[in-house]
């Protein structure tokens, strides 16, 4: 992969309560910007081999979960997407335990941008991919410390 995005935070809540959050989405719309829905394929629970439809205002991604560790990684792969931005993507969240009920949140994105956006690319994934991203991480942090299960 040639682009590698990494946000990390210290979230004022254990690791569990924000790795469930995440993985059953849990009021998505109020902490991932432009979040619109999810689509599972399979029944629940979810796990490694999952797959799952994300949808946000402006495109579809199709997931694969590589990785899913209860209250500690959760991990996918792009399988496709309905504007063809990356050739391959990964994300790959983890959540660590810290001191007093709280966590690390490690968010990394790992892609290769689609041909067409090669040029582009220097400008694209900074401006773009990396403060959305980064906003998600934000956005579920601050979601985990202010709410209860």
């Amino acid at each position: 992969m040639t682009h590698h995005l990494r946000t990390e935070r210290v979230v004022r809540a254990p690791a569990d309560r924000v790795f469930d959050v995440l993985a059953t989405g849990e009021n998505q719309r109020e902490w991932a910007e432009g979040y619109r829905a999810t689509t599972w394929y399979g029944t629940a629970p979810h796990g490694t081999g999952s797959v799952r439809d994300i949808h946000l205002r402006w495109i579809t991604v199709r997931e694969r979960f590589l990785v899913w560790e209860p209250g500690r990684r959760f991990t996918f792969g792009a399988d496709a997407m309905s504007i063809p931005l990356a050739r391959r993507m990964i994300e790959d969240i983890s959540v660590e335990p810290a001191e007093a009920g709280k966590c690390v949140l490690r968010w990394s994105v790992h892609l290769d941008v689609a041909a067409a956006l090669r040029p582009v690319a220097g400008t694209m994934v900074p401006k773009v991919f990396a403060p959305m991203f980064d906003g998600f991480a934000a956005g579920l942090a601050h979601y985990a410390e202010t709410s209860r299960d």
